[in-house]
């Protein structure tokens, strides 16, 4: 069973995104070694939202997660899709069963906090991992969506400062297989 994890950064007023909803606020601190190579190691499947799949496209000459998994959902687009990924145009709780009856690693839902809200509200993740960013933006993209419920609370299981200031948060919403998820 795959465990369906988060990994996202958030300004420390809490935006994953500038007003204009882009992340060259991040660029400062792209030399910090936060563990990603360590993290994408784990990681079978990655799961993102038509706009995180076209910022990653922007961002990116290249594919950003080849021999990876990749499924983007989205009602908009069709197929083909960038770097073999197939399109998932169906509810999120079926995703989430989808995505937990996965094997071949974790499964990573990149960035979207419109989707890691819902994916959250469902009970479906099971880890998130929070870099901290010390930048004060004042708008943006809020790192979650305003009103959302979680179908599990979050507790910390551990925390790393790292250089320039900024602290990753590790959250665990319940071990897989242990109460269940609340699909």
């Amino acid at each position: 069973m795959a465990s369906i994890r988060g990994m996202m950064a958030a300004s420390l007023d809490g935006f994953a995104a500038d007003a204009s909803g882009g992340v060259g606020w991040l660029a400062p601190f792209e030399a910090v070694d936060w563990g990603y190579a360590g993290f994408l190691a784990e990681i079978g499947t990655v799961v993102m939202g038509r706009r995180t799949y076209a910022q990653a496209l922007e961002l990116s000459a290249e594919w950003p997660y080849p021999g990876k998994r990749a499924i983007v959902v989205s009602r908009t687009l069709s197929q083909p899709l960038a770097g073999g990924a197939e399109l998932w145009s169906g509810g999120l709780p079926a995703l989430a069963a989808h995505l937990g009856a996965a094997g071949g690693g974790d499964v990573w839902v990149v960035g979207g906090p419109m989707l890691q809200s819902a994916l959250i509200g469902l009970g479906a993740l099971d880890r998130l991992e929070l870099a901290v960013v010390p930048r004060l933006l004042g708008a943006g993209v809020p790192a979650f969506a305003r009103g959302a419920r979680p179908g599990r609370q979050p507790r910390l299981a551990g925390l790393r400062q790292l250089p320039l200031g900024m602290v990753m948060l590790d959250y665990r919403f319940g071990e897989p297989g242990r109460g269940g998820r609340a699909l």
